[in-house]
């Protein structure tokens, strides 16, 4: 861990913070105790909420004179705010307190210390990762553009998504997506056209499409064990388990089979052979673009988006600034 207190340009904190997940006043406490081991200026407190989620708070500090964000929320609350630092000298703090939590578990930062996540978030090492971003198309021929720092995803899982009660989510955390995923039932696969790095493209019916910058999930599910934040790549999941017995062996592949089995290059390799290509491919590169035969929903991070007809998924190396 490296402390700022030697610095001789003060630094400008912003704290982001999710105002229902987190207990103010200690988070206060913590953070002035924090920054009196360096050289900081007072600290800007901004809260997120339903209408601004993050990211036009980012854009605020910044303006303040911001060199520095914490932000004390989950995977939906960090996603914006990347978008709006992605690119700048601002360094980057997290606190988890979200659902999944899925960034901070990618690198590593405690989940269940208040504490040593604020000193960490505050005073913590500089590392450089990779963020997604996607151009995407609707069938209505509207186009934009989205980062996300986690995982994106077409098809079942952003239906879940979709489909699940934020009211409930809030209330009992990741449990509400199998709420979801019951809404979200009866699941017929779709089909896709998918090109890697300008490779021909390749036609093919799946469930889910997962295109992500780290590959490990809460519950010990690893969908891309290969996955590195900071690689220059992105990884891509191809789900397409078509029976009962399809999704048998599909959960055992992302569970305990790339857990113990699948830790090092050969065991992965081993995984291939042993796991149909029907039921999970692994695929990385620079560039992914995606276009379904039907609209299919889009997910980020998390957060449902959309209905989407193409899909351009590319890599920002070394977008972002974040302390470890």
């Amino acid at each position: 861990m490296s402390s700022r207190a030697g610095s001789k340009r003060k630094v400008r904190l912003a704290v982001i913070y999710h105002p229902g997940k987190i207990n103010l006043r200690r988070l206060r406490a913590l953070v002035e105790l924090t920054t009196a081991k360096g050289r900081f200026e007072p600290t800007l407190w901004l809260a997120t909420s339903f209408e601004e989620s993050g990211g036009q708070q980012a854009e605020r500090a910044m303006a303040m004179g911001a060199t520095q964000i914490l932000v004390v929320g989950g995977d939906g609350t960090i996603r914006p705010i990347v978008e709006a630092v992605r690119g700048t000298e601002v360094l980057l703090g997290i606190v988890p307190v979200g659902t999944g939590n899925v960034l901070a578990r990618n690198l590593r930062l405690p989940l269940n210390n208040l504490e040593r996540a604020v000193t960490i978030g505050i005073l913590g090492s500089m590392r450089s990762i990779d963020l997604g971003k996607v151009a995407y198309e609707t069938p209505e021929g509207i186009r934009g553009s989205i980062c996300f720092a986690v995982m994106a995803g077409l098809g079942i899982d952003a239906k879940i998504m979709m489909n699940t009660d934020l009211k409930l989510k809030r209330r009992i955390g990741w449990m509400a997506y199998i709420d979801g995923g019951v809404k979200s039932l009866p699941a017929g696969r779709q089909r896709i056209e998918i090109s890697v790095d300008g490779n021909p493209a390749r036609s093919l019916k799946i469930q889910s499409l997962l295109i992500g910058n780290c590959g490990f999930l809460p519950g010990n599910i690893s969908l891309m064990p290969a996955a590195k934040l900071d690689d220059g790549l992105l990884d891509v999941a191809v789900v397409g388990p078509r029976n009962a017995w399809d999704w048998i062996v599909f959960w055992s592949r992302v569970t305990w089979q790339n857990a113990w089995i699948g830790r090092t290059r050969a065991g992965r390799k081993l995984l291939v052979t042993l796991t149909p290509l029907t039921i999970l491919e692994n695929l990385t590169g620079r560039a992914i673009s995606v276009t379904a035969e039907n609209e299919i929903a889009l997910q980020m991070d998390g957060d449902a988006v959309l209905n989407v007809k193409r899909a351009e998924f590319t890599v920002l190396h070394h977008a972002i600034r974040v302390l470890v």
